[in-house]
């Protein structure tokens, strides 16, 4: 007959504690011999009776053996619970056969050692009698089966019927009955009867139908209360209806003739005369006392108490179910009911509550207590100090224990508030903590009760688990709440927050994580964090890591993450160690910050630093190079014996290459201007093909100087923009110088004007060193050059292109740059709106024909700088103008021809009295009010020609000062304007 398999080891086993596993290491284990025994035939053939249990007690494989002891079919049982398939004879109501191999069974489950039980009485099933059971009794022996690994993964369930031995034993306590009857009937045998007498079980020999009291001993005594029933009827000892009962089973063994026993009936005894009543625990045996015809004349009682046993028992089964019940509780307040209710139902007692001492009050607080039917419940509160003087004893740690109220002095004052209370009998588990009183376990009794030792060991084991019980609960709750707040505090923080465990495995992550990089919940547990990170950073954050893990430094590094976009973005990561109060590593804490923009703004920073340095490295080789020409040609004019045409070839220097160094600073003031949004536009509707006209105008001489070819190419028709004539014509003008420097000698240059839709563009084309593609993208920027020709005649600070995008952008246009790549040219593209409808061209050129001085007039240099004053002074002079210079403030007012002066040339920056301040005191002046007053100044910003304003000068020069405009200032002065 087929037997189902063992369970797989994964599905079907329990664990059993490290400290029990067996191990046989698998290299240890001998191969199985060629020709082993087949295990299963041997566990069938086997003559003892064997069940194979699984850890959760199902029936495996049954032997034949135990199949024929219990009389049922291997397909009935196999598969089943064993309590299933082995039921209790549910017409004895004192049948405890599956408690107690539940009992054993669990003992073998979690100590993983053999269990030798003591004879059961378990009856088994009739087959084929619905509801019938034949009385057995079995030796039986419950044994662990261990894995591979140590796991439990079977119990082997050895029983042996003892059911003939038993019966044996029943036999000759028969023989014993009859020969005791005999001694009784010849009442000659003193010697048996004083045995009898003083036997430990109880006895007695009842005789006829009405069940007379024949013969008793003092153990039987006990049960009628210690009174004569010799000669009376079991009907007239016993009253109510346990007496009924008791009757009507003697009935049926002296009607039947089969002897009927119990195990663990509940009798009231009185152990002495006259005390009180207690409830015990008897097996006893009925066994008919037949004549020698073999008819029944009496029945021979015999029985013995075994109250210790069942609650001992009892109290085992209650840490059982106590255990199972702890494992489904959710609160401690079911907890501590739960473990009231299971001790108090064990104990039968009348009260039970646990709950927590007050120390300022001392009252003992619970939710709820248990109290048996008919008794009040205590409604979540217990003062001790109400109830007898024994809280310090408590604080102590001492249990209290209190047989009877009224015969113990600590609670003899209150024992009528007691018994009101159905607490005459009491005992109270304190339960401490660092000295303190923490909790106290209350158990009460109505009526006077001897608390055994085993019933306290109870009541403090059940103490220590509700407690051990509530303290992991409320542990695992405040975790929890301690974990979700986290999760709270850290899904609300604007930063990835991340954790992992000390062996730097990532097992959280908040929801900032998943929303920035878009990876499944769970995705980078463990090392997968590292797959979202640039390919080019992980290796190197990898080691990073791995140098934190190893030495508790702090993991600090910037990589690059991919976004959900696909973008990969600079992120800071930083992790702390979490260490407990040995230092040990228990956590690490870790957050990424996206710092993207300030990382391309530090990029940004560091190539602008760069490119200022590049900047003023240029800078000052391009002011040197005007400086070295005005130096020698200086120093030629102090030579005496130099001719007129040297003299004149060194002025001419000079005034080239100030003009130069102008047009250098008036660039740096341009990009300011315009950078800052300060540059003011005169906007009027010109016409672009003059401003074209205008522009090349102004480049020719340095395109001309390069030996270069320039075409111009433009419509026939007008081509109406609306702009500011000087700036658009600086545009394009920048253009052409930056196509003509970057040229070699002898290039072309093609400018091509044409109208595209609503927009006028102008294309400048070269043939020049081109623009390499890494450059292109920045060309546009502040301070970017390309390579020029080794001499670097042209100068330059990378400044024209910069004006060229800033100057266009304010036209509402846009400027752009093409080239294939170095050495094949590049063009240079500017796009404006056209002006809308047919408006009025307003251009007109402005034309300067600079004329001789009408007269000459008396004017006054005030400059702390002698040389630039003293030249002025010999240019005026030059022109026709008496000139009288000082070199501040003082001096000019002490003049003595002060009052004569018709023009003053004033610096702001003078040592003393500034500029504005001498202006403002000559205004004052009767002799001076009148005069011309002219600000000659290095500041040329828009406030600094407010300033002058306000202190009363009427113009505002720059220097270096342009000759030809401040002629024309004074000769219209003289002409009789301002």
């Amino acid at each position: 007959m087929a037997t189902a398999s063992p369970p797989d080891n994964q599905t079907g086993s329990l664990p059993v504690p490290r400290h029990l596993r067996r191990r046989v290491p698998r290299e240890s284990r001998p191969p199985a011999p060629a020709g082993a025994p087949d295990y299963q035939r041997v566990f069938e053939a086997s003559p003892a009776p064997y069940l194979l249990l699984s850890p959760e007690f199902t029936i495996v494989a049954a032997n034949d053996a135990y199949l024929r002891a219990t009389a049922t079919q291997r397909e009935a049982i196999v598969g089943r619970n064993v309590f299933d398939a082995f039921p209790d004879n549910p017409s004895d109501p004192n049948a405890d056969g599956v408690a107690n191999l539940r009992a054993s069974l669990m003992r073998v489950r979690q100590t993983g050692m053999a269990d030798v039980m003591a004879v059961q009485k378990y009856d088994i099933p009739i087959p084929g009698m619905a509801g019938g059971f034949e009385q057995r009794h079995w030796s039986p022996v419950n044994a662990p089966v261990f894995g591979e690994h140590g796991e439990l993964i079977h119990i082997i369930h050895r029983v042996e019927d003892v059911t003939a031995a038993v019966q044996a034993h029943a036999l000759t306590m028969r023989m014993e009955s009859e020969l005791l009857a005999q001694a009784q009937h010849a009442r000659e045998s003193r010697q048996f009867a004083e045995l009898f007498q003083q036997s430990p079980t109880f006895m007695a020999m009842l005789s006829g139908p009405a069940h007379q009291v024949d013969l008793l001993n003092q153990g039987f005594l006990r049960l009628t209360g210690h009174r004569d029933v010799v000669g009376r009827s079991v009907a007239e000892c016993f009253g109510g209806a346990a007496g009924r009962a008791y009757v009507a089973l003697l009935d049926e063994v002296y009607r039947s003739g089969r002897p009927l026993a119990a195990s663990s009936a509940l009798y009231a005894v009185q152990m002495l005369p006259g005390g009180p009543v207690e409830e015990r625990y008897i097996d006893f045996v009925f066994q008919p006392i037949r004549t020698p015809e073999g008819t029944v004349r009496g029945i021979f009682v015999e029985g013995i108490d075994v109250t210790d046993r069942v609650q001992a028992n009892a109290r085992r089964d209650a840490l059982i179910r106590l255990t199972d019940a702890l494992r489904d509780l959710r609160t401690p307040d079911e907890i501590a009911y739960t473990a009231a209710r299971i001790l108090g139902e064990t104990l039968g007692v009348s009260r039970v509550g646990y709950g927590a001492f007050d120390q300022r009050t001392g009252e003992v607080r619970f939710a709820h207590d248990w109290a048996a039917p008919g008794v009040a419940s205590l409604s979540g509160s217990l003062d001790l100090g109400d109830y007898g003087d024994y809280v310090d004893d408590m604080k102590l740690g001492r249990i209290v224990i209190v047989d009877d109220a009224f015969a113990d002095p600590r609670a003899a004052s209150a024992a009528e508030a007691l018994r009101a209370r159905s607490s005459t009998a009491f005992v109270n588990i304190p339960l401490t903590e660092g000295g303190r009183l923490m909790n106290v376990l209350f158990v009460n009794n109505a009526s006077p009760r001897n608390w055994s030792p085993e019933d306290c060991a109870l009541m403090r084991e059940v103490a220590e688990r509700a407690r051990t019980a509530t303290e992991r609960l409320t542990s695992m709750l405040a975790l929890r709440d301690s974990e979700a707040k986290f999760r709270t505090i850290a899904d609300a923080m604007p930063q990835m927050v991340w954790s992992t465990l000390p062996d730097g495995y990532h097992d959280y992550y908040n929801q900032q994580w998943y929303e920035y990089t878009g990876v499944p919940a769970g995705s980078t547990d463990g090392r997968g964090w590292n797959d979202v990170f640039h390919p080019d950073d992980q290796q190197r954050a990898w080691h990073a890591w791995h140098h934190s893990l190893a030495s508790g430094d702090t993991y600090e590094i910037q990589y690059r993450l991919r976004h959900r976009s696909g973008e990969y973005r600079w992120v800071l990561g930083r992790a702390l160690p979490i260490r407990d109060e040995t230092g040990r590593i228990v956590r690490w804490m870790g957050t990424c910050t996206d710092i993207h923009t300030q990382k391309l703004a530090e990029d940004a920073l560091r190539e602008a630093a760069q490119r200022k340095d590049e900047f003023l490295a240029m800078l000052a080789h391009e002011l040197r190079n005007p400086l070295a020409p005005i130096s020698t040609a200086a120093q030629l004019l102090r030579v005496r014996h130099a001719d007129e045409k040297a003299r004149t070839m060194a002025s001419e220097i000079i005034v080239r290459q100030v003009r130069h160094m102008t047009e250098l600073v008036d660039d740096l003031l341009d990009v300011s201007r315009v950078t800052r949004g300060l540059v003011e536009l005169h906007m009027t509707t010109l016409d672009l093909k003059q401003i074209v006209n205008s522009a090349v105008e102004q480049a020719l001489p340095l395109i001309e100087s390069r030996r270069h070819a320039l075409e111009v190419r433009t419509p026939p028709q007008r081509t109406h923009v609306r702009g500011d004539r000087t700036r658009l014509v600086q545009v394009i003008a920048n253009v052409l110088n930056n196509a003509a420097k970057y040229t070699p000698s002898n290039g072309r240059i093609v400018l091509t004007l044409d109208v595209d839709g609503s927009h006028a563009r102008i294309a400048i084309a070269d043939n020049g060193n081109g623009i390499a593609a890494a450059l292109l993208p920045d060309i546009f920027d502040l301070f970017i050059q390309g390579e020029r020709s080794p001499d670097r005649t042209q100068g330059g600070l990378g400044l024209g292109l910069a004006l060229v995008r800033s100057l266009t952008a304010l036209h509402g246009g846009s400027a752009t740059a093409e080239s294939p790549g170095e050495g094949q040219g590049s063009t240079f593209t500017i796009t404006l709106p056209l002006a809308d409808g047919d408006v009025a061209c307003s251009d007109v050129p402005p034309q300067h024909v600079p004329g001789a001085a009408s007269q000459g007039l008396r004017i006054m240099i005030v400059d702390d700088n002698i040389d630039g004053a003293n030249s002025l002074a010999a240019l005026l002079e030059a022109q026709g103008h008496t000139v009288a210079v000082a070199e501040d403030a003082e001096m000019a007012l002490y003049d003595g021809a002060l009052e004569k002066v018709q023009a003053f040339v004033l610096d702001i920056g003078l040592p003393g009295m500034d500029g504005y301040a001498l202006a403002r005191h000559l205004r004052s002046r009767a002799g001076t009010s009148k005069a011309l007053m002219i600000a000659l100044t290095g500041y040329g910003q828009p406030a600094d020609r407010l300033l002058s304003s306000a202190a009363g000068f009427d113009h505002h020069f720059v220097k270096p000062v342009d000759t030809e405009a401040l002629s024309r200032v004074l000769d219209g002065f003289a002409a009789g304007g301002v």
